[in-house]
């Protein structure tokens, strides 16, 4: 029988996710109090799913991540980590690490069993194709993409992780459901892929943009969504339409399509705001970066013209969380 492994430090916790485990997916669990313990025995082990927690004596869940990454076998393992932490960076270090999801304790019955289904299901695991293990779960696909992205340009790959941050704590505060916040903490990372399109020499001018480069700057929104596209799964449909309308704008004066209002996706005008605070808070060839503040008065200043005013809404309410996020620098 396929068997769940849970790695945590306290009996209580792995006693409620191991019952847990076992009303919702039907699986045994292997339950290890010490992560030490755990990596060596995972070795011979291909278990559905592990769950980990952060808080740990010997080792924290995700130097346990890291680890367990490096084990031949277990580089496609589905990772839930779980903690009551509250360092606002934990989210993005952990699915870094190469955690495949995130949750902060207490979580309900409802989004663990949902988090436990979605995770543990063969299909996301992987396939094999001869001797080759094919990774089939659209995270990898995306952290790939962003690792390329990354090797491209670090700038490129920073300003989008910052921006996903940002996003993230948007979304927290709008309290929009779990596939949302999933597509936001994976699918944002590449919203801005198409700026792969866009020469070097163009982002890079020290000068305001002439018009004729205007426009080949806003075409990276069609080259991204074109990258994306074809995804059959719903975080990479939700990576695609991130980056196709992230530079719409509420009052329907924005591009490319030129939506509207709530014809906007969600997730497209939370990652608008994000995208445009980061851009206001980095140096920029042609002007030097806004202080926080003053990109925050900024951006709020558009609200229904530029931005959605409950997206503004939930911006102004995280404002003071803005300064634990890493630098775009």
């Amino acid at each position: 029988m396929n068997r769940v492994v849970i790695v945590d430090d306290e009996t209580p916790n792995l006693k409620l996710y191991g019952a847990v485990v076992r009303r919702v997916l039907g699986y045994d669990a292997l339950m290890y109090d010490d992560p030490l313990v755990a990596l060596r025995e995972l070795g011979d082990l291909r278990p559905p799913l592990v769950m980990v927690d952060y808080r740990m004596p010997e080792m924290n869940g995700i130097a346990f991540v890291e680890a367990l990454r490096a084990i031949p076998g277990h580089e496609f393992t589905p990772v839930i980590m779980m903690t009551v932490d509250p360092d606002l960076t934990l989210p993005r270090r952990a699915i870094a690490a190469g955690a495949t999801a995130y949750l902060e304790r207490p979580v309900s019955l409802k989004l663990l069993s949902e988090e436990l289904r979605r995770y543990a299901q063969p299909a996301m695991r992987a396939s094999t194709i001869g001797e080759v293990v094919m990774p089939t779960d659209e995270r990898d696909t995306i952290q790939r993409l962003h690792r390329a992205l990354a090797a491209h340009s670090r700038t490129l790959a920073k300003h989008s992780v910052l921006a996903r941050d940002v996003a993230v704590l948007i979304g927290q505060a709008m309290h929009v459901g779990a596939h949302d916040m999933e597509a936001l903490r994976i699918g944002a990372l590449v919203y801005d892929i198409g700026m792969l399109s866009v020469p070097e020499k163009v982002r890079l001018t020290p000068d305001a943009l002439p018009a004729r480069w205007r426009s080949v700057v806003n075409a990276h929104v069609d080259a991204g969504a074109a990258i994306l596209a074809g995804g059959s799964r719903p975080l990479m449909r939700a990576a695609e339409t991130m980056a196709r309308h992230h530079h719409e704008r509420f009052d329907g004066t924005g591009y490319p399509d030129g939506l509207g209002g709530t014809d906007i996706p969600l997730l497209a005008r939370i990652v608008a705001v994000a995208d445009t605070y980061v851009a206001l808070v980095s140096d920029r060839p042609h002007r030097v970066e806004f202080t926080r503040a003053n990109a925050v008065g900024q951006i709020c200043g558009l609200r229904g013209t530029a931005f959605d005013p409950d997206v503004i809404d939930a911006f102004e309410s995280v404002k003071e969380k803005l300064a634990a996020l890493a630098s775009p620098a």
